[in-house]
């Protein structure tokens, strides 16, 4: 059975992969609203599809999996289109580095709501990722088409990022849920919410429309969600919040490598950003590390 630290940092390297399929997606498709949607959607049916052949649906209860349905209609529901609309603008490196700081929100939440242990590691992990985020302050190097207002989106999508961590930890440990279902759940909640939002502020038949049309230009980072979420509910259900958010936050670096091979012309991968990304890998070390 895989440990938490594993599990972590898996979802890690599939969170880093949604970034660079997304801003590739709007490419083709520069609408956030609908990308954020597709990732929702798809990432539903593929962590369902897990949940299912790993036979944990049929230990899934309603009473279980609930308080993950309501969750996820702000997170990733609503926090998903903030992502979504940082990543258009600033790009998918710089906009991963900045949500690179959620495992400082996250970490000290569960200390002071959770009762998790406050470890030196823990702080000197998490001032090694927020040193990696303060670093963009000083690159002047922007990509095309460059907005400053996408570093406002990843900044408000912080907080519930950290929400979602904690609060997760808080229902694994006091239910037992499959974490498999509960990815599915979480899924649902958010496809559901930014579905009607879709419906109520478009026609219906422009937004079924859209929806058809954008699918195949999200598919890929759509998967990436599904199995990032299956994976990070997994370390969530294994390991503390203050071990699980730091690893998971290696996603950092892996957009940064993979903006660099795939996103090259348009990403502007700059030597301070690749710092940056270092600085947090070296942050989910020091907590590995001391685990």
């Amino acid at each position: 059975m895989l440990d938490a630290v594993a599990l972590a940092l898996a979802s890690g390297l599939l969170f880093g992969g949604l970034a660079v399929g997304l801003r590739r997606g709007f490419a083709t498709v520069p609408d956030a609203e609908l990308g954020a949607f597709q990732n929702q959607a798809v990432g539903f049916l593929t962590a369902l599809i897990i949940a299912a052949v790993s036979l944990q649906l049929t230990d899934a209860t309603w009473e279980a999996v609930w308080p993950f349905l309501v969750l996820g209609i702000f997170v990733p529901g609503i926090t998903q289109v903030m992502f979504a609309y940082s990543v258009r603008y600033i790009g998918a490196s710089r906009a991963m580095v900045i949500t690179g700081t959620i495992p400082l929100a996250s970490g000290f939440v569960a200390v002071a709501f959770l009762d998790e242990p406050f470890r030196i590691a823990l702080l000197i992990g998490t001032l090694f990722v927020v040193g990696g985020g303060m670093l963009l302050v000083w690159d002047r190097v922007r990509p095309p088409n460059y907005r400053a207002i996408g570093i406002v989106w990843a900044l408000a999508s912080i907080a519930l990022f950290a929400t979602r961590d904690n609060v997760s930890r808080w229902v694994t440990s006091d239910r037992d849920v499959p974490p498999f279902a509960a990815a599915a759940a979480l899924l649902a909640g958010a496809s559901l919410a930014v579905g009607l939002y879709l419906l109520v502020t478009r026609t219906p038949k422009t937004a079924v429309e859209q929806i058809r049309t954008s699918f195949r230009p999200f598919l890929l980072s759509s998967v990436f969600l599904g199995g990032a979420y299956c994976l990070f509910l997994a370390a969530i259900d294994r390991g503390r919040v203050t071990i699980v958010s730091p690893l998971s936050g290696t996603f950092v670096l892996w957009t940064v490598v993979f903006s660099a091979i795939f996103l090259r012309q348009v990403e502007a991968i700059s030597k301070r950003l690749v710092i940056a990304a270092i600085l947090v890998l070296a942050g989910a070390a020091v907590v590995a590390a001391t685990r």
